[in-house]
């Protein structure tokens, strides 16, 4: 009888892999270059362990061919364009109502039996299970947008996205212990730590802008003096 283990050697090697790769390119990099975007990275992990849900699950509906790769890559791409649009059209995105949203099509997507696409015409639920997959992808490209919009470095925020699809990479790894299901857990916990650092960016930026304030009024009173 089949015994669940958890992939202990797995974690290991892939963090080691990771280390070296940091301190390499912390090696290489030059210290003017240098920088790290925290809601990048954490947006770059959860895009991750979606993805690769994604795969999996849809390939319970297509078959575990190479057309899952391609409707998985067209519904990435076309999230990706629909979010990268809406950015273009809105000045301003509401990235709590954002964060929210993706939070709850996270829980839908987890919290919903598999019974429930069995009871639909093939068709439908074809068109179903691609829609909820690929729907988190769509709220994850609108806050990584606004990141591009509001980071001062698109380099580093890339370089910050690709680290956390590493750091994804090393996560997914538990899906051999906790099931797929579980990724979204885990995507969902990266999702809530990119918007907590949205949010300290936020009160430090504020915390800044009254700082100058008022040392800016109060030079004129020491002038008086």
């Amino acid at each position: 009888m089949p015994v669940r283990q958890y992939p202990v050697w797995y974690v290991v090697m892939v963090t080691v892999l990771l280390v070296v790769s940091l301190l390499i390119v912390r090696q290489l990099m030059p210290a003017a270059g240098r920088g790290f975007s925290a809601t990048c990275f954490f947006l770059g992990a959860g895009f991750m362990l979606v993805e690769t849900k994604g795969i999996t699950e849809l390939g319970l509906t297509f078959g575990n061919t190479w057309h899952v790769i391609s409707v998985v890559s067209a519904g990435i791409l076309l999230m990706a364009f629909l979010a990268n649009l809406l950015r273009m059209r809105l000045r301003k995105v509401n990235m709590a109502l954002n964060y929210g949203l993706l939070a709850g099509v996270l829980v839908l997507g987890f919290l919903l039996p598999e019974k429930t696409f069995g009871s639909m015409p093939p068709a439908l639920a074809k068109v179903a299970r691609t829609a909820l997959l690929t729907l988190p992808m769509f709220f994850s490209g609108l806050a990584f947008s606004g990141e591009l919009a509001a980071f001062v470095s698109v380099d580093i925020a890339l370089a910050s996205n690709m680290l956390g699809s590493m750091a994804g990479g090393l996560i997914e790894y538990n899906s051999m212990y906790f099931g797929f299901r579980a990724l979204y857990l885990f995507a969902l916990g990266f999702y809530v730590l990119a918007f907590a650092a949205v949010l300290v960016r936020r009160l430090a930026k504020r915390a800044a802008v009254h700082a100058q304030q008022a040392e800016a009024a109060q030079r004129p009173q020491e002038a008086s003096l």
